[in-house]
């Protein structure tokens, strides 16, 4: 009997271990919003790139293929990357089969999910009570990251930003006449702005209107909030009118894709924006990047598809797991992210590293 046991015993064992993942082993989950049961689009309709990204189906694809790309470099060293892909739109009862099946799950250790919003805090809730890391790439949310030890957001707080802006040019508080230019609606972003300046008892004025105050030092900074197209090209006419070439302006990323704006706005000699992630595209290493994306799909990679950063994502994080998630000892430099986390009390981990990148001679360079 003792004999039966004993045979029985080293069957059991030898089928954990054959089955167990070694420390060379990770298994990820992606969740991508594919949106499958869609109706199929004609693609003869579309007229570039931009109108592509609109489509549900393929919003999400770039960052797909970057991961492909990412995963690839796994292929040839002594690290096993197993990959699970799910669709994943906003149906809870679809994505609660997806993480009730056991088999599939069982040997999940991290879930990247760059799907929708109103998903996440069933994904994460599952995360936490498995002991599994999950990333969320684009949401602003803090509460997602609160109270979860295991979910690591990529979007930096509004906080960072007057904190960059103050690091960069408040040195002497009274060197400027700082102007939160806004609108009428009450943004979040001017709130952490104004809240911050108070607690640092710098001195701001908040403008609503298009007709900005005349200087009261030598020096403005200018940091506009609105995005209204019609707007935006109404108050950059108001700004090159002034011509004053002392003023500091900062305004929202989005400023730069408006069509209407001229040259005259790109020439302004000091225009900075503020930006989650970014390429600079001098960089031998996106060159790199982009000529193995042409070569591999027949298309350039982009940050409007999310390229470069299903990429980023999927190589830091390999990295990041390989090394017990000490994040000091990731050699992998991402593309277009710059990571410095920041633990939240009880919670997970927040990116607190503001990318701010200035315009000059109509190319974009990064303020470090």
């Amino acid at each position: 009997m003792k004999r039966k046991l004993f045979f029985v015993f080293i069957a059991l064992l030898s089928y954990l271990l054959g089955n167990a993942q070694s420390t060379n082993e990770v298994t990820i989950l992606y969740l991508l919003p594919f949106h499958l049961n869609e109706a199929p689009v004609r693609h003869s309709s579309f007229k570039s790139s931009a109108e592509i990204h609109q489509v549900k189906q393929f919003e999400m694809m770039g960052f797909w293929l970057g991961a492909k790309m990412a995963l690839q470099e796994y292929e040839y060293k002594d690290k096993k990357i197993n990959v699970i892909v799910r669709n994943a739109v906003t149906d809870k009862k679809v994505l609660n089969t997806i993480l009730e099946d056991s088999v599939l799950m069982a040997p999940v250790n991290m879930i990247i999910g760059p799907f929708y919003g109103s998903l996440f805090p069933m994904a994460a809730e599952f995360a936490k009570q498995h002991n599994i890391v999950i990333v969320n790439p684009f949401s602003t949310r803090f509460d997602f990251v609160e109270n979860n030890p295991h979910v690591y957001k990529l979007v930096p707080p509004y906080s960072s930003r007057p904190e960059t802006i103050a690091e960069h040019f408040l040195s002497q508080s009274d060197e400027y006449s700082i102007i939160l230019w806004g609108d009428s609606a009450k943004s979040l972003e001017l709130q952490v702005y104004k809240s911050y300046f108070k607690t640092q008892n710098i001195h701001f004025k908040e403008i609503h209107t298009l007709t900005l105050p005349e200087n009261t030092k030598s020096k403005n900074l200018i940091i506009a909030f609105f995005e209204q197209p019609t707007r935006v090209i109404h108050g950059v006419h108001t700004l090159i009118n002034r011509e004053e070439e002392t003023d500091i302006l900062v305004v929202p990323e989005k400023w730069l894709s408006i069509s209407e704006l001229t040259e005259e706005f790109f020439n302004f000699p000091d225009l900075y924006f503020f930006a989650n992630y970014f390429v600079d595209e001098n960089c031998s290493r996106v060159q790199e990047f982009q000529s193995d994306h042409i070569f591999h799909y027949g298309t350039p990679a982009e940050l409007a598809a999310y390229s470069y950063q299903g990429y980023d994502i999927t190589r830091y994080f390999i990295e990041l797991y390989f090394v017990g998630f000490d994040p000091t000892k990731v050699q992998f430099q991402p593309l277009s992210y710059r990571f410095q986390w920041e633990q939240i009390l009880d919670g997970g981990f927040e990116n607190s590293k503001a990318r701010f990148i200035r315009v000059k001679d109509l190319g974009l360079g990064e303020i470090k």
